[in-house]
Parts: C-alpha cells; sequence; structure tokens
C-alpha cells in the first residue's frame, strides 16, 4: 500500500519489474517443462521456442495492474470496475492469439513432417529411376549382344566344324598343324562370345555339373595365392587368407566360371588392402541353398560406389581397370540360378555373398553314371538318314559332309517349309534344324514335325542356342540343343545315339504319323 501511494518512484517500478519476472518464470517454466515431457523434446529448447516471447505479455500484464492500481486510488473502485469488461475483452483476444499462435505452430510441424516424407519420396522414385535406367541400358546391350553372339557363332561354326573335317582328311603334317591352329583360335573365339553373353546376361544354357564347393574354395585360394601372399610380401604387405567350409555342399554349375568369378573377388579384396589385412572365403549351406562369401577388411566403399558395383564399365581403378569383372561375374551367378549381395561400409571392408542351389551329390553321380551307361549303347554302326534345315548353305552342307563322313545319309533343306514338304514324302530318322529361319521358325518346324511324328529325334543347332531356356527346349519337345559353334565329336555323338534309338525301337510298331502317340517303344 506504501508503494502504491507513494507514486511512480523507482521503488515501485522495481517492485513491479520483479513481480513480472516471477510470474513470467514460474507460469513459462511450468508451461515448457509440461510441453517438453509431452514431445520429448529438451526442457530448454522448447522454452526458447514457444516461450521467450511471452515476457512481453507478462511485463504488459504487471504494468496494467499498475495502472488500475493507481486509478482505483484516484477515480474509485467503481470506475475501475467499468473498466474492467474492456480489459477482460483484451484478455479473451490474446488467450485466442496464443490459440492461433500453437495452431500455426502444428500445422509448421506437420509441414515439416510433409517435406521430410515428400524428400524420402523423391530419393526413392531417384533410386527406382536409375536402376530403371540401368536395366534399361542392359537390356538394349543384352538385345545387341545376343545378336552379335548369334552372327558370330554361325560364322565360327563353319570355321571350327570345317577345320575338324579337313583335319581327319589330311595327311600333310604342315598342314595338319595350321588346320589345328585354326581350330584353336576358333575356340578362343567362341569362348569370347561366350564372356559376351555373360557380360550383357544373355546366357542361359544349363550344360552343368555337380562342384564341390570345398574344392572351389580349396582352387580358388591356390590359384590366387600368388597375388595374395607372395606379391603382396614383396611388397611388405601382409595378408592373411582363411577358409571355412561348414559343411560339405555342391552345387550345379561350371566349376571353371565360378572359379573365375571368385578370383575375381579375391583380387579385388587384395586391391582393397594396400596396407594389409585379413582375407576370408567361406562357405554354408541353408535352406537348400549354399551361401559363399568373400570378406575383407580394406577400405570399403561408399553407398554410391556400392549401388554401381556391378554396371559394366564402372570401375574406381582409374585407367588400370575396364569395369568388367564383377558385372561379367553378376552375369555367371545369375545364369547358375543364384544371387550376389554386397555389403560395404567406409573404413570397415567389404563382404560379398553369393547364394547358389544346393544339389546332392550322390544324386547327381547316379545320374551321371546312368548317362554313360546310356551312351555306351550308341556305338552301334548301322547307318541313319538325317534331314538337315538350315537357311544358311555353308553350314548346311558343312553338317551334311560330317554326317556323310560318318557312313550316313543326308538330305537338306533350305527352310522350315521344305522340311515338312521332304519329311511328308520321305521317311528320315532324324532332323537336325537351324532355329533363326525365315518363314518359319525352327521352334515352328519342331511343333509341325511332333504333330506328324511324335517319335522322330529332333536336334536344335543354332547360334542362339545359349540364350534358349530349358522350358522352351520342353515345350518344343527337342531331344538335343547344341549351340554353334559345334564339334565334329558333338555331331557324331548325336548320330549314334540317334542310331541306338532306332536300334531299341525296331521291333516296335511302324513310326506313327499324324498325331498319333508316343510309346516306351519309340524311346522318345
Amino acid at each position: 500500500m506504501a508503494l502504491r501511494r507513494g507514486g511512480y518512484s523507482s521503488r515501485y517500478l522495481g517492485a513491479m519489474i520483479v513481480l513480472a519476472f516471477v510470474h513470467y518464470a514460474v507460469n513459462s517454466g511450468l508451461a515448457a517443462v509440461g510441453e517438453a515431457l509431452r514431445t520429448g523434446d529438451a526442457v530448454w529448447q522448447t522454452w526458447r521456442k514457444s516461450y521467450l516471447w511471452t515476457s512481453l505479455t507478462f511485463f504488459a500484464g504487471v504494468s496494467a495492474a499498475s495502472v488500475i492500481a493507481r486509478a482505483v486510488d484516484a477515480v474509485g473502485v467503481y470506475a475501475v470496475l467499468g473498466v474492467l469488461p474492456v480489459v477482460a475483452v483484451i484478455y479473451l483476444t490474446y488467450l485466442t492469439y496464443l490459440r492461433n499462435i500453437e495452431s500455426s505452430q502444428e500445422r509448421a510441424d506437420e509441414a515439416q513432417r510433409h517435406v521430410e516424407e515428400l524428400s524420402r519420396y523423391i530419393a526413392e522414385q531417384e533410386r527406382i529411376r536409375e536402376q530403371f535406367s540401368q536395366v534399361e541400358k542392359m537390356s538394349a546391350l543384352g538385345v545387341l549382344a545376343s545378336g552379335v553372339a548369334h552372327n558370330i557363332n554361325n560364322t565360327l561354326a563353319a570355321i571350327l566344324a570345317r577345320a575338324e573335317l579337313m583335319l581327319t582328311q589330311s595327311s600333310d603334317p604342315k598342314t595338319s598343324r595350321g588346320l589345328e591352329i585354326i581350330l584353336t583360335s576358333a575356340q578362343d573365339g567362341a569362348k569370347t562370345v561366350r564372356h559376351i553373353q555373360d557380360f550383357a546376361r544373355q546366357r542361359r544354357d544349363r550344360d552343368f555339373q555337380p562342384v564341390s564347393v570345398e574344392r572351389l574354395l580349396l582352387d580358388v585360394s591356390e590359384i590366387t595365392r600368388p597375388r595374395w601372399k607372395d606379391a603382396a610380401e614383396a611388397a611388405d604387405v601382409h595378408i592373411n587368407l582363411s577358409l571355412r567350409n561348414d559343411s560339405r555342399p555342391f552345387v550345379r554349375g561350371d566349376a571353371a566360371e565360378l572359379r573365375d568369378v571368385l578370383v575375381n573377388m579375391v583380387f579385388n579384396a587384395v586391391d582393397a588392402m594396400p596396407r594389409g589385412g585379413d582375407l576370408r572365403l567361406a562357405a554354408e549351406e541353408l535352406g537348400g541353398s549354399v551361401f559363399i562369401s568373400v570378406s575383407d577388411t580394406g577400405a570399403g566403399m561408399t553407398p554410391e560406389v556400392r549401388a554401381k558395383v556391378f554396371d559394366p564399365f564402372f570401375t574406381t581403378k582409374g585407367v588400370g581397370g575396364m569395369g568388367l569383372g564383377l558385372a561379367v561375374s553378376y552375369g555367371v551367378v545369375r545364369r547358375h540360378g543364384g544371387s550376389i549381395e554386397v555389403e560395404s561400409e567406409v573404413g570397415r571392408g567389404t563382404t560379398f555373398r553369393i547364394r547358389l542351389p544346393a544339389v546332392a551329390a550322390v544324386a547327381d553321380e547316379g545320374v551321371r553314371a546312368r548317362a554313360e551307361a546310356g551312351g555306351e549303347k550308341t556305338r552301334g554302326k548301322r547307318m541313319a538318314k538325317i534331314l538337315v534345315v538350315d537357311d544358311e548353305a555353308p553350314v548346311r552342307q558343312l553338317l551334311c559332309e560330317i554326317l556323310e563322313e560318318s557312313g550316313h545319309e543326308t538330305a537338306q533343306a533350305a527352310s522350315g517349309r521344305e522340311a515338312l514338304e521332304r519329311f511328308d514324302a520321305e521317311r528320315f530318322d532324324a532332323v537336325f534344324t537351324d532355329i533363326g529361319m525365315p518363314g518359319m521358325s525352327g521352334w515352328e518346324l519342331a511343333r509341325g514335325l511332333r504333330e506328324r511324328d511324335a517319335c522322330v529325334p529332333l536336334a536344335v543347332i543354332t547360334g542362339w542356342g545359349e540364350t534358349v531356356s530349358s522350358s522352351q527346349k520342353e515345350a518344343a519337345r527337342v531331344d538335343w540343343l547344341l549351340s554353334k559353334p559345334f564339334s565334329m565329336a558333338q555331331i557324331v555323338e548325336i548320330v549314334r545315339e540317334v542310331v541306338a534309338r532306332r536300334k531299341t525301337a525296331a521291333d516296335a510298331p511302324e513310326p506313327r504319323r499324324e498325331g498319333e502317340t508316343c510309346d516306351a517303344a519309340c524311346a522318345c
């Protein structure tokens, strides 16, 4: 009361300021604590963000209270009561303002969450777009590689088989040596074509055998030893390689191709450890699959590098790298029915994990034994009459010469329709046909032949052979699928089996025609 009656002295103003500060500190502190507990944010950050500015309202309230007190002393309490509705309106307006501020803050927080979600969505769409772009590039590359492979295979088929045929007829050592060089060069060319198809992920042939994973890991460790041990120690770098095989699994595949994949990964791991480290080869069998891993403690990869590691021509080795090793490895593993995953972190190393279907080695050996026993039955000498169908005259004539050299009778057809006409007019023991022919493809011809004779042995010899799936072969009911370039021995072996089948069915009824079904006597 004494302060109020003493006028607006410094003491009076100081008391008002203290009163305002105490109210502000207590109220804003309690409110900040409550909101921080609700949102999980720090109390200090919540207070600074939402309640720092409210100090003005507290000081304004104290000033208003001081004015009202002075007014009561000056004009009386009733006059002050008349002013209270105005003060109430101001207060309610202030409360509405606070609620609007809180609502705006909530909308701002929600907008920020939407922005974050949109940013994640845009990043995901960008990643999908990059993947789709890569798929498109690989698809176009696959089409190009497949067409190139087909044309080259046709050319190599004529070179390889013709050289083999001439080699059997040559008595001049110098000429024989020249033909052997031609054979070797043609085989190297065929191998190059297969690498192109692996690179473009177009090969789908499945001429696989059971492969011991234990033997595979041991071979890889020995093949790469000069790199991770001898060369590394010569450069005063120490790399420790460890092998772990928790089971004795087998996989079905091409041992040489799988070795190349693992050797390439080991070499990459050595390159990633210029100061030495630990290299680990491991295999384990889980859920019907074999997981082979190659791990290192090297430099590791960034997420950007890891996302492109299987892209063709992508390399981190500068001019020293072609960027094809892992791209080809990816194609090889996919052709084996498997997959590759990579885990890597900068400074903590890299792990490549290959998954391949496991097989039972004992069962596969039994199948192989039966196949070899069946092969012994194909040693017959009886003659066969074979229809050769190919739109390329050099290949067609070459096949006929190989068959005639083996003592068999041949007939030629340059198209599928001509082949059907000849098949209707004459009786053949087997048909050899290409796939890619104008007018009627080899698949269409195969279906036409099966409608006429369900048991006639049918061999498809094509430059597209390594891109043909087993389902396509089964749908066309083809007995043999042989890829160009072929060898003379492969053709002769097929004919031997044709003769063996004919001998088996010698006492059977006449071959069925015009859609009749095949029984066991046909030996289909």
